[in-house]
């Protein structure tokens, strides 16, 4: 096959969606040609290109990076200059997967849809969010943007719910993210840690509730007032400068910055606990890596999160923006691995191998690769 990812934005970015192009395109690569299209914008740079050129060229996959046009508000659209060359390349695809919702791309896809020839999918790798005005006025118009594509995919049961009442006569495939459970490994024995380490890795904004973290910890600190409790901050965005004056103001606090990706796994590793209060979510990347490595996690209960962790199982959901409910599921963590150590090591192991056993790469990649061959043969 050859398949074409399409992102309306640069890969330096960094985030969630732009590790995913990345991990699924290397593995693909193996047996596909692969071409990644994306524009020259970006909102936070956090990969360099001499990273992603060596990621992407030593697999053999070819990286476009378009110019753009950023509009007032929302993602920036291709240069018209430049629209020849886009749909011209993606017409060479027996297959083009397209990141959504990015508005107004969407609208972009639907205007140009008759000029393209191949297949087409809609990645779903996030939502939108209700609370926020102008992304509510745009969800009636990406509603019926979407019914020009052919086929979907999902990473989370919400969002194939909210599709399948959207376009009924279409295939929509839900295949979760992905982890490397071999780079990903068991954490260290708990009855080893000095301090009991809650670790928070993410993008610093509102979206992933970087300003409900703050709340959080300062809860803890200041009414719980746990011992030997000490929180790890690692990743880049708007609230940096807040989770800094955080990191002053408290000693138990450690601010990483951002961390490569070949250094988080020994940050999980010394890790006892997994922090993720997020607003909206595809399904976070973050919380698979550190399942992988066998942490329990206290998440939001939105649709992402609440596919992995299973309350009280893996982990506990809290309503959103609670803060007083993450802190005190944090408590509960902190108790029993004060108390029994060797049963919290024991809840570690079980996590690891549920994420191994329904996870790892080498089932997802499989499960995409099913997707597209039947998507082309439709």
């Amino acid at each position: 096959m050859r398949i074409c990812f399409f992102k309306p934005n640069s890969l330096r970015e960094g985030g969630g969606a732009e590790y995913w192009l990345i991990e699924v395109s290397s593995r693909l690569s193996k047996n596909h040609e692969v071409i990644i299209a994306g524009l020259n914008h970006t909102w936070t740079q956090r990969l360099r290109n001499q990273e992603i050129i060596f990621l992407l060229k030593s697999n053999g996959i070819k990286y476009y990076e378009l110019p753009s046009v950023k509009l007032p508000r929302g993602f920036p659209l291709p240069h018209p200059m430049y629209t020849n060359f886009l749909l011209n390349m993606l017409n060479t695809c027996d297959i083009v997967y397209a990141v959504v919702p990015f508005a107004p791309v969407e609208i972009w896809v639907k205007l140009f849809r008759r000029a393209l020839k191949t297949k087409l999918v809609a990645g779903f790798h996030g939502f939108l969010r209700t609370d926020v005005l102008l992304q509510k006025l745009y969800f009636p118009i990406l509603k019926e943007a979407i019914k020009v594509f052919d086929s979907y995919h999902v990473l989370n049961k919400s969002t194939y719910a909210w599709l399948r009442s959207v376009v009924r006569d279409k295939s929509i495939f839900y295949i979760p993210n992905g982890i490397d459970t071999k780079t990903f490994q068991l954490c260290k024995d708990p009855s080893l840690s000095q301090h009991f380490n809650v670790i928070f890795t993410g993008r610093l904004i509102e979206d992933k509730g970087a300003d409900i973290l703050i709340d959080i910890i300062k809860y803890v600190n200041d009414k719980l007032q746990l011992k030997n409790i000490r929180f790890i901050i690692t990743g880049s965005g708007s609230y940096e400068p807040e989770i800094r004056s955080l990191a002053k103001s408290y000693k138990n606090v450690v601010y990483l910055g951002f961390v490569d990706k070949q250094v988080l796994p020994k940050v999980y590793m010394e890790a006892n606990l997994f922090l993720l209060p997020s607003r909206t979510e595809g399904l976070p990347l973050r919380l698979l890596e550190a399942q992988s490595c066998g942490l329990p996690a206290v998440g939001s209960n939105i649709p992402g999160i609440s596919d992995v962790i299973i309350d009280r199982v893996r982990g506990r959901l809290v309503e959103p923006e609670d803060v007083e409910s993450f802190a005190e599921a944090i408590k509960d963590y902190y108790l029993l691995w004060s108390q029994d150590p060797a049963q919290y090591y024991e809840m570690n192991k079980a996590i690891r191998n549920y994420i191994v056993k329904h996870y790892d790469w080498s089932i997802i990649i499989r499960q995409l690769e099913l997707m597209f061959e039947s998507i082309i043969n439709q």
